[in-house]
């Protein structure tokens, strides 16, 4: 490595050596196109961090995965707008990580699939698919914010107790 990034490591050389091939950038995410597409949009979103896996993200990395999430929906919608389409449909639209032993290589990355219904049936059904090899970015962020203790709206009797009293969920945190 020239500039940054793990010895070896493929994510760390594009990142940090291989701009050319950068679609969009933030201070801690770099977006790429997936080099074997799965769906006409496939975009990978690399910490700029190297971290290994997601099983490896702490709370403290809330802000990592919103900023991956915000960047690969930016570079979404600025390419379906060129194409001349309509903006992101929500159930169309795929995020997540996978688990090993789907993980291809040790660098944290996100993929960002758009849209889904034109993925291979063994793609939309098995590899992308939310299951315990791949987790969706909601589902990592929901549990990493339960995890830094904050509070749960939908389904927290505490805090829907709160609303219905009209006390409102800022109250409870």
């Amino acid at each position: 490595m020239t500039t940054g990034g793990v010895q070896g490591c493929v994510f760390c050389d594009i990142v940090w050596n291989k701009k050319e091939q950068h679609l969009k950038a933030s201070d801690k995410v770099v977006l790429i196109k997936d080099r074997s597409p799965h769906a006409p949009h496939h975009y990978l979103a690399l910490s700029k961090t190297h971290i290994n896996r997601p099983a490896d993200l702490t709370p403290a990395d809330i802000g990592l995965l919103e900023d991956m999430v915000k960047l690969g929906r930016e570079l979404l919608r600025e390419q379906l707008k060129e194409k001349g389409q309509a903006d992101t449909v929500e159930d169309m639209l795929r995020m997540g990580f996978h688990f090993p032993p789907m993980t291809s290589v040790n660098h944290l990355h996100m993929h960002v699939l758009y849209p889904i219904s034109q993925m291979s049936f063994l793609n939309k059904k098995i590899v992308f698919r939310p299951s315990r090899f791949f987790h969706t970015t909601d589902e990592i962020l929901k549990d990493l914010r339960e995890k830094r203790g904050d509070p749960v709206e939908e389904g927290n009797p505490i805090i829907n107790a709160a609303i219905e009293a009209g006390e409102g969920a800022e109250k409870m945190k």
